[in-house]
């Protein structure tokens, strides 16, 4: 019932544009108190996160490790567990209010689209929360806030290694006018690629993609899960739905510039240059769904697009906006539900109805 509260507040909020940062406030530490008391029935990630909590155990990146070793001697996991995630989302809401004064459309598409799943990978929302806030540095700042953008996402790294991969987006962010030049002709030739290895086979980029782990992650077991547990390929059906959904978004974002063309250049550059990170991904989806996480991460700045160039149009082009990033966000729930096989009983634990 609480997931459905937040997102009819956040909806109310966003279409008559009153109180937006405040219902996304509450909408955002909603979410967080769902993501802090897990279903232990239901959640196997969240059994896994307890063990090595009360264990004590290194599992995890060097960082999330420190921070449950700070808290372990005095507070349960259950307690811990709470606090960060209501700490998490309401940095979330902060790094979201700094890209768009729209933060209850961004809480009402991201419950609906990425929370699903997040709410089990609590590491990866820490990540994304990191990612962010590079961004926001770039948009701020632009090329001066490069150095500070790799800082801050490399230190992301250290509660989830795929924070990692989006070192390249301010890298990417050199080249923002370049991209946005030619983002038609980099996108094909990525997606051909990536579709030639998943026709073919993607057994030599996993011994790379060890390889740099090895040396980058900061979490000791990485490059071992990448080698035995994500090698062993996927079903192309999973990988079309990815390829689908790549399109959809750049779609979406090319007929958005082309209706509002003089609006929120750096904006959309932000999402050109993320579009070509999850063009790229779509290579490491040949070795396995699960890097559909760098998915997760893109779609903040493909709705954050959406919402920051249609919100302050008239009415019916407000509309389309809505309408645009809803049907997108449950587009993006189908699949991810999909793609991680959730049980019903799972489903109904993710949105706290048993």
């Amino acid at each position: 019932m609480i997931w459905l509260g937040i997102v009819c507040i956040s909806f109310i909020s966003s279409c008559f544009q009153k109180l937006e940062k405040s219902a996304g406030l509450i909408s955002f530490l909603g979410l967080g108190y769902l993501a802090g008391t897990p279903n232990m029935l239901y959640d196997p990630d969240a059994f896994v996160y307890l063990q090595n909590y009360n264990s004590g155990t290194d599992y995890f990146e060097t960082g999330y490790n420190w921070v449950t070793k700070l808290f372990e001697p005095s507070v349960d996991y259950q307690t811990f567990r709470l606090y960060s995630s209501l700490f998490i989302f309401f940095l979330m809401f902060l790094a979201v209010l700094l890209m768009t004064k729209h933060v209850s459309s961004i809480a009402l598409v991201y419950a609906i689209a990425m929370f699903p799943v997040d709410k089990a990978q609590t590491r990866n929302v820490m990540a994304a929360v990191f990612v962010l806030f590079g961004a926001v540095v770039l948009l701020k700042l632009g090329k001066r806030g490069i150095l500070p953008s790799l800082l801050v996402i490399f230190i992301g790294s250290f509660f989830h290694s795929l924070a990692l991969y989006f070192l390249l987006l301010p890298l990417l962010w050199l080249f923002k006018g370049f991209i946005e030049k030619h983002f038609s002709a980099i996108t094909t030739c990525l997606i051909v690629v990536a579709f030639i290895f998943e026709i073919l086979g993607s057994t030599s980029i996993a011994p790379l993609l060890v390889q740099l782990l090895g040396k980058f992650a900061n979490r000791a077991n990485v490059a071992e899960n990448v080698s035995t547990l994500y090698a062993g390929g996927q079903p192309f059906s999973q990988w079309f739905v990815s390829f689908a959904v790549t399109m959809m978004i750049i779609l979406t974002v090319q007929f958005l510039r082309r209706q509002y063309p003089n609006n929120m250049r750096s904006y959309y550059q932000m999402i050109l240059c993320s579009s070509i990170l999850w063009s790229a991904a779509l290579i490491l989806m040949t070795l396995s769904i699960d890097y559909i996480r760098i998915l997760r991460i893109v779609t903040y700045f493909y709705f954050i697009y959406i919402v920051n160039v249609t919100s302050n149009q008239k009415s019916t082009d407000r509309l389309i906006g809505v309408t645009i990033s809803i049907g997108s966000a449950v587009v993006l729930m189908f699949v991810g539900l999909w793609v991680y096989g959730f049980s019903g009983d799972q489903i109904r634990a993710i949105f706290g109805f048993i």
